[in-house]
């Protein structure tokens, strides 16, 4: 079966972002293997989109899906063929490209690319994916096992904090084991027992609070963690290997004001993506403390006095995970109880 048959035919390409169905691309990865040409396959995956659905809906994450598959044609021009793998992953072949050093420059220029992709309709919407890539013949010689092996580089490139590439190598990758769902679940489960489990069984509740956010600090590597009630700074846990050593009150109305209304959160992954949303005032006040990323999260005053806000900070650029922001969220509504049950005092 020649190409012509596989990209000749319209049907092949997917409606919503216009690039090859997964079956095409199958079966040109198919016919490439059984020709014994070699070629390169990255698979592309959007950091956090599930995120992006449930906080600004489908459509926005329709439109995200078509700028991401834009960009990837835009930074592989004529060197390869895009297809979308299913739901929010893209996959890249590049035949006959296989050196180190060229596919390095290939993969960085999706990144490239992608670097500061704001979603426009969207204000403050700002799109980073994760790259695995695989080689064939030099890493697997069929579809199913460079797949798997680009998938290992792709998990790699999520643990290291998303928002880069990974080319599989086997003296690095090659140990790696992929996370079932049922790990998955059992992780989360156990995150989240383990916040009830300091915050709740602990006779003096501000020293469960002391004990997770040392906790955390360590599990996700996370900067600084701390409450800010009003001007006060509460709880500061900044990790050993901070940049900064100092938590600063920032202006917490101005991140109230820009909250999402559904979830009661506010992040940035990039301090930029502040100053090109006209968050000056605050861009200066993180950049002040070197701080890159930031999460914030309400804790209702049960008092309705002050504004009370659970911030998790980075001093690099970071893509906040949904599940490492679903734990914050956890940890704040969990210490908004003990509040209002009178059983912690901020």
């Amino acid at each position: 079966m020649g190409l012509e048959f596989l990209f000749g035919n319209k049907q092949a390409e997917e409606g919503l972002t216009k690039v090859y169905k997964r079956e095409v691309i199958v079966e040109y990865v198919n016919f490439l293997v059984a020709g014994n040409v070699p070629f390169s396959l990255a698979l592309i995956d959007i950091d956090n989109f599930k995120y992006v659905n449930d906080t600004y809906g489908h459509i926005a994450g329709d439109k995200v899906l078509k700028e991401v598959a834009d960009r990837i044609k835009q930074a592989v021009g004529d060197k390869g063929t895009t297809g979308r793998f299913g739901g929010d992953e893209f996959i890249v072949v590049f035949p006959d490209l296989v050196a180190y050093d060229e596919i390095w420059k290939k993969c960085r220029d999706i990144m490239t690319v992608m670097n500061g992709c704001e979603i426009h309709q969207f204000s403050g919407l700002y799109v980073t994916v994760t790259i695995g890539l695989a080689r064939f013949p030099e890493n697997e010689k069929s579809y199913e096992g460079l797949l798997d092996t680009a998938d290992k580089a792709l998990y790699r490139g999520k643990t290291k904090g998303r928002n880069c590439f990974i080319i599989y190598l086997p003296e690095k990758h090659g140990n790696i084991e992929l996370k079932t769902e049922k790990d998955k679940s059992l992780s989360s489960m156990y995150l989240h027992s383990m916040v009830f489990r300091l915050l709740t069984k602990n006779p003096a509740a501000e020293e469960g609070i002391r004990n997770l956010f040392n906790f955390l600090s360590s599990y996700f590597m996370i900067d600084r963690l701390c409450i800010q009630k009003g001007e006060k700074i509460l709880f500061e846990k900044t990790h050993s290997l901070s940049k900064c050593s100092e938590y600063s009150p920032i202006d917490i109305k101005k991140i109230k004001n820009n909250m999402s209304i559904s979830n009661e959160i506010f992040y940035f992954n990039f301090i930029d993506s502040l100053t090109s949303s006209s968050q000056m005032q605050l861009a200066e006040q993180y950049t002040m403390q070197m701080v890159r990323a930031g999460f914030c999260c309400e804790i209702a005053d049960p008092e309705e006095k002050e504004i009370i806000m659970l911030r998790a900070e980075s001093t690099a650029n970071r893509v906040w995970q949904y599940g490492e922001m679903d734990i914050y969220i956890t940890v704040a509504k969990v210490i908004e109880m003990l509040l209002a049950e009178g059983k912690v005092k901020l």
